[in-house]
């Protein structure tokens, strides 16, 4: 899940839990251990290639077992143990529910999450949401919306269509990128959206009920109605493996890997990905839609002593720990032999460009490395 959520989230649990006469203290520190794990992106600037990231991404801050040990030291920073015990360990349950739920956001996504660092290196992910999911930034950031355009009645009119507007840039700019990237976003959908959010601000105006209400109560809303959305997304995709389980049946291939992979949005466009000996089949497909899916077969390349040679090597043995579904090409080009490595799980149009989780290796006759690394997108 993309950080701007992750704070989003942690904002309305702290809301809807944190009473609004207790701290801003408080409510800040669940706040900040929502984003806190994502801590581990100034790793990049440290690194020494795009591959040593992909090592620490989503690792020991992301880790159920190292979840204490950050809150601890967190509250430190709030509330030192030497001014008071009590308050330390308040804090670090603050700090450790928002560490938590980062970590549960961000395991329910396809790209992999050490939620077992640095005991195990396994990457664990449900596939129960996209990396990015506009609709679950929504049903996080609207009950936070809805709470300060009815804090002040003189003021709600103007609130409630900044909040509108806002909202409606924020889905335009999503097309576009959309559109960019080649991604299932419709405008009508979006169009759509925008109307159904400006029905629902406007909606607790009627009778003033939206001006009795507290913020904790629309917050709470907002954390049932995300329960609810998980719920059916874990019940899509139940749906989707099922449609790909099938397709695979109809194959008679042996297979050694499938799941299905939620794409935006995540409740009805799926991609089902099913790895076999010989390469890797990859489907598209709609919830909604009985047809036959579309599918195309990547196949690897022939073992071979230049792919040997290139399996040896640490880099690509880490890549391929990285990589769920790799698929491996194979190609003679200028004198030399290029092996490239692909995570198919993060395969799809690009307008051209390189797939950023692919990794090179070249090979002379000998089978010496001449040049490896990660592409640039």
């Amino acid at each position: 899940m993309d950080t701007i959520t992750h704070g989003i989230a942690g904002a309305l649990v702290a809301k809807s839990f944190v009473p609004e006469r207790e701290s801003r203290l408080a409510m800040l520190a669940v706040t900040f251990g929502g984003v806190f794990p994502d801590s581990d992106g100034f790793a990049q600037f440290f690194a020494d290639s795009r591959l040593a990231w992909l090592e620490t991404h989503r690792g020991v801050t992301h880790s159920f077992l190292m979840l204490p040990v950050w809150a601890l030291l967190l509250a430190c920073l709030t509330s030192p143990p030497w001014k008071g015990r009590r308050g330390w360990l308040l804090f670090s349950g603050l700090y450790g529910i928002g560490i938590a739920l980062h970590i549960g956001l961000d395991l329910i996504t396809s790209y992999g999450t050490m939620i077992l660092a640095p005991w195990s290196r396994d990457r664990f992910a449900w596939d129960l949401t996209f990396i990015v999911d506009l609709i679950l930034t929504t049903i996080v950031l609207l009950p936070q919306l809805l709470a300060w355009v009815y804090s002040t009645p003189g003021m709600a009119s103007r609130r409630g269509l900044i909040a509108w507007l806002s909202v409606s840039l924020v889905g335009a700019v999503a097309v576009w990128l959309a559109a960019a990237l080649q991604l299932p976003l419709s405008a009508w959908a979006v169009v759509t959206a925008s109307g159904l959010i400006g029905l629902l601000l406007w909606a607790p105006s009627v009778g003033g009920r939206g001006f009795r209400w507290s913020r904790a109560a629309f917050c709470r809303v907002g954390v049932a109605t995300l329960a609810v959305y998980l719920i059916l997304c874990g019940v899509a995709h139940r749906a989707a493996l099922a449609r790909v389980e099938e397709f695979v049946r109809s194959t008679g291939a042996r297979v050694e890997r499938v799941a299905a992979l939620p794409a935006p949005p995540s409740l009805s466009w799926w991609s089902g990905l099913a790895q076999t000996p010989a390469g890797i089949y990859r489907i598209s497909f709609r919830l909604t839609d009985p047809a036959p899916p579309s599918y195309r077969f990547f196949p690897n390349a022939q073992s071979s002593f230049y792919l040997e040679k290139s399996k040896s090597l640490a880099d690509v043995q880490t890549f391929l720990w990285f990589a769920r579904f790799p698929w491996v090409t194979y190609r003679e080009e200028n004198g030399f032999h290029v092996l490239e490595y692909t995570d198919l799980q993060f395969y799809g149009p690009r307008g051209g460009r390189a797939n950023p989780f692919t990794f090179r290796v070249s090979l002379d006759k000998q089978g010496r490395v001449v040049s490896s690394g990660m592409l640039q997108p």
